[in-house]
């Protein structure tokens, strides 16, 4: 029988195979295996199946259990038309694509399903033959990923290019929910969610495990790259196009938004936040209430969130913006409206969960509002202790290391400047001339401490000072937790300004004689070194400097960041 039948049905195969695409060649209607080449190979894996009956030790001479071999070439030649048919199809169902009537449904159309029933059938097939060995079926899996993968991607085109072609990107056209939209991305996100489970149905993994354990690992991943690929590269395309779309709402809403916030931002005080906001909520509801309707609830979410960046964006452009007078509650408005916003967008739970509300542009609001309201002197603290804890998560030396000591001693401290290594050169010749600032900070608790300095050490960028400097304060200064030593190294220049070299901070409130005030002077001999990597301000938009820069009548705050640019690290 396997001589006879396996010759004739690879003869079959093998003819079949060399049919030209272009024959009418169909795919088996609804999941069946409707040619009688596959009605045999099911008649066939039906047979061998009876071996069960048979002694085990017969099962290894069976030589029609390699059955399926006879019919690799139909199977591959079957695979390479159903991808053509498959992309003919998505094509004819986009071009008769209907929006499916229903009152309680989302909006939807007849192309999303007729794509997924395609691609299905393409599944059933290869999921029906039960190919018997795992790891000679690679390529053909491999086969049956890419005609269902290329498939998908080409709904995604031309559904986007679709959309596209209705005019939905133009720039001139305020924003309206329709049914094209609605229909575009609750479409892809069927078929994307639809493509998901696809390597978990066809057992990808176990034939990847399979097949690994017969080669080596440059094959193995060569293997695994080229059938994982497309499983997730395809989604993750259709997701693209998803937001790509759902930006544009966000997008086409701006202007409103905009006029909204304005509005809520430059109300008279006498009017009370709730009822400034009122616009915005109300535009916003009017069009979400629609949106809610008709989009997948993933989708939904992702429209929130988006229109919440914008939302976010345009507060942040009221709050940072006309740098004029403002009223005197105008932050403390903005501030109530941000709470007021988080709780519409959440919405007793069935809206955005706090964790997505309370993203890094929120964030970055919030803490900006927060700056806003602070004064001057205490905006400076926060900066400063900022920069205490950028010393504390410093490790790089690109600028040098200040080697410092610091104790007190009853109510005088003793700040030791040890030495520097490493100091950037600033002078032509190679060398710098650094001398050390000490200042103690804030200023508003230290204020009877004047800065003191080294001596200038000429043509070194490994100076050693060896020099100490007493400052009159109590223990209680000391505790404060923003008390600390700025330690300024600067190239001192004789015919133009000072450079400044680096900066670097040490708290006060840990420093031996603060912790313990039973110490006594004999117990600070042999004290260790501190090494500090001196430091240059990175962050060119740090938003206290770019809120201290907009408070034009307060010589403080200007005083301040004009110091605080001088610090910069040059790019």
């Amino acid at each position: 029988m396997q001589n006879e039948l396996g010759a004739r049905v690879t003869t079959a195969c093998l003819q079949l195979h060399g049919q030209n695409a272009d024959e009418e060649y169909v795919l088996p209607p609804g999941a069946e295996i409707g040619t009688p080449m596959f009605e045999l190979y099911l008649a066939l894996q039906d047979f061998v199946t009876m071996k069960e009956n048979l002694p085990q030790s017969d099962h290894k001479t069976l030589a029609i259990c390699k059955y399926y071999e006879w019919f690799r070439p139909a199977v591959d030649k079957w695979l390479d038309l159903a991808k053509l048919k498959a992309i003919q199809r998505v094509r004819k169902s986009a071009e008769l694509d209907r929006i499916c009537p229903g009152e309680y449904i989302v909006k939807h159309g007849t192309s999303a399903i007729d794509v997924t029933a395609c691609l299905y059938q393409i599944k059933e097939f290869w999921k029906k033959l039960a190919w018997p060995d795992l790891p000679g079926s690679y390529n053909l899996v491999l086969k049956v990923v890419d005609a269902i993968c290329s498939s998908a991607a080409y709904y995604a085109e031309i559904t986007h290019q679709k959309l596209a072609d209705s005019g939905y990107y133009e720039e001139q056209t305020p924003y309206k929910t329709t049914d094209e939209m609605c229909v575009a991305i609750n479409g892809l996100e069927y078929v994307r969610r639809w493509l998901l489970k696809l390597g978990e149905e066809l057992l990808v993994e176990k034939l990847l495990t399979a097949l690994e354990c017969q080669a080596g690992d440059s094959a193995r991943m060569q293997w695994r790259t080229a059938l994982t690929s497309p499983l997730e590269q395809t989604p993750g395309q259709m997701l693209l196009f998803i937001n790509q779309i759902v930006s544009r709402i966000g997008t086409k809403m701006r202007p409103p938004l905009k006029k909204a916030m304005f509005h809520l931002a430059w109300s008279p005080d006498s009017l009370p936040t709730s009822e400034a906001i009122a616009p915005l909520l109300e535009y916003l509801d009017m069009h979400l209430v629609v949106l809610n309707s008709a989009l997948l609830i993933v989708n939904f979410n992702r429209v929130l969130q988006d229109i919440w960046e914008v939302v976010l964006a345009e507060l942040s452009n009221q709050m940072d913006g006309n740098a004029g007078d403002k009223p005197a509650m105008f932050y403390e408005r903005l501030h109530e409206a941000l709470d007021l916003l988080v709780k519409f967008f959440h919405e007793d739970e069935k809206g955005l969960p706090y964790e997505v509300l309370h993203c890094q542009s929120f964030l970055n609001v919030e803490e900006r509002l927060q700056y806003h309201k602070m004064d001057t002197t205490f905006l400076i603290d926060r900066f400063y202790r900022q920069r205490l804890q950028d010393q504390l998560n410093t490790v790089s030396s690109e600028y040098g290391v200040l080697t410092v000591r610091a104790y007190l001693n009853h109510d005088s401290l003793c700040v030791e400047v040890i030495n520097a290594r490493d100091v950037i050169p600033l002078d032509p010749n190679g060398y710098s001339d650094p001398f050390v600032i000490i200042e103690l900070l804030p200023r508003r608790v230290f204020e009877h401490c004047a800065e003191q300095h080294t001596n200038v050490k000429k043509k070194t960028l490994n100076p050693m000072f060896d020099e100490c400097f007493e400052f009159s304060v109590s223990v209680e200064q000391c505790r404060s937790p923003d008390a600390m030593v700025l330690f300024t190294v600067m190239d001192h220049d004789v015919l133009t300004a000072n450079d400044f070299a680096g900066e670097a901070f040490l708290g006060l409130s840990m420093i031996p004689g603060v912790t313990d005030t039973n110490t006594s002077i004999d117990n600070f001999h042999g004290l260790k070194h501190t090494e500090l990597p001196l430091m240059h301000q990175k962050n060119r938009n740090h938003p206290i400097l770019q809120i201290l820069e907009t408070r034009v009548g307060d010589k403080m705050a200007l005083d301040f960041v004009k110091k605080q640019k001088q610090r910069f690290a040059s790019t």
